[in-house]
């Protein structure tokens, strides 16, 4: 029987993560379950979800709970969300102490390894969150494509979409984006496009998806797709900058800046002019993130129990998701 058994947890709107080890970061298993966002699945699906991944990660310890676990959520936007989860659910999940945390801040933590830097995530939606050196952490973003998601892959198409209405209507410029996304709809024209909007009802994952085909013709050098893809970078930029002044990191420069999802995929594209826009301010070194998310969870466990995350934890966790085939 190892000492006291950490947990991370990623829980999200499609499945639970667990990640187990011991107090030297010696990884002890892993575990999967359901989602475990409450909005989807509600507190009883959450709870059961995170437990039995939980209860998988540590199975091989012959242990019946955890004694530190660190819940990073998706779902926990709000401060309601955070003192309803940890008033109704933290009690019952199977560790004797629980941290609940938003899903950004342990996707930062396992970006940094524990340093302080911003990660910004640019999927479907966008959201960025950042962690001082004093340990304090912020997010900034996040708020859904009604009124947010700024810079996001469905914001890259959305206005991509009004680009080809106001080359139709011609109240914009000529762009190849006509072409490319009237064909990528099966449409015949621009016109057509209104059915697809809002009788066909397009999903925003369906929307989000033609983001790639803006990104690639603004790296070909179409002028209107690339004025999108500049006007996502500068927002997805404003992201950091706001996060660097509320948490006052500006003597930590270098600041890491972790870059995640696939808007970021498209390279160059998207990655110039952010850092261009950031470098205006203060110096950044963008990375990659060095461990997922669930790991960052795992790290978080440890650093908020006042354990140092020294460079053989690292590596001792590091080599055990490598083991259970979660890191390459």
């Amino acid at each position: 029987m190892p000492g006291r058994i950490f947990v991370g947890v990623d829980g999200g709107a499609t499945k639970t993560l667990a990640v187990a080890a011991d107090e030297d970061g010696l990884v002890l298993g892993s575990g999967e379950s359901g989602p475990s966002n409450y909005h989807i699945v509600g507190l009883e699906g959450a709870i059961s979800n995170i437990n039995a991944a939980i209860r998988s990660s540590i199975a091989a310890a012959g242990a019946e709970a955890a004694d530190v676990a660190v819940l990073g959520l998706a779902g926990m936007d709000t401060s309601y969300d955070f003192e309803l989860f940890e008033r109704e659910a933290a009690p019952r999940v199977a560790s004797r102490r629980v941290y609940v945390r938003h899903d950004a801040e342990i996707a930062l933590v396992g970006a940094t390894l524990g340093q302080p830097g911003v990660i910004v995530i640019a999927g479907t939606g966008s959201v960025a969150g950042a962690r001082n050196r004093a340990g304090e952490y912020a997010r900034c973003g996040g708020w859904g494509y009604l009124v947010g998601d700024e810079g996001s892959a469905y914001y890259i198409a959305c206005e991509a979409l009004r680009a080809v209405l106001w080359a139709y209507d011609g109240r914009g410029e000529p762009t190849a984006l006509v072409e490319e996304l009237t064909r990528a709809l099966g449409v015949g024209s621009p016109e057509e496009l209104v059915r697809k909007l809002y009788v066909e009802k397009l999903s925003v994952t369906e929307i989000a998806r033609l983001a790639p085909l803006v990104t690639s013709l603004a790296a070909r050098g179409d002028a209107v797709a690339r004025s999108i893809v500049v006007a996502a970078a500068r927002h997805l930029a404003l992201h950091v900058l706001a996060l660097v002044r509320r948490l006052r990191m500006e003597g930590e420069q270098p600041i890491k800046v972790a870059v995640v999802g696939g808007v970021f995929r498209a390279g160059s594209v998207i990655l110039e002019p952010f850092r261009s826009l950031l470098e205006e301010h203060f110096k950044v070194e963008i990375i990659e993130p060095q461990l997922p998310p669930v790991a960052g969870a795992l790290l978080l466990s440890y650093m908020l129990e006042g354990v140092e995350v020294g460079e053989g934890l690292v590596e001792n966790i590091r080599a055990g998701l490598r083991r259970l085939g979660l890191v390459s």
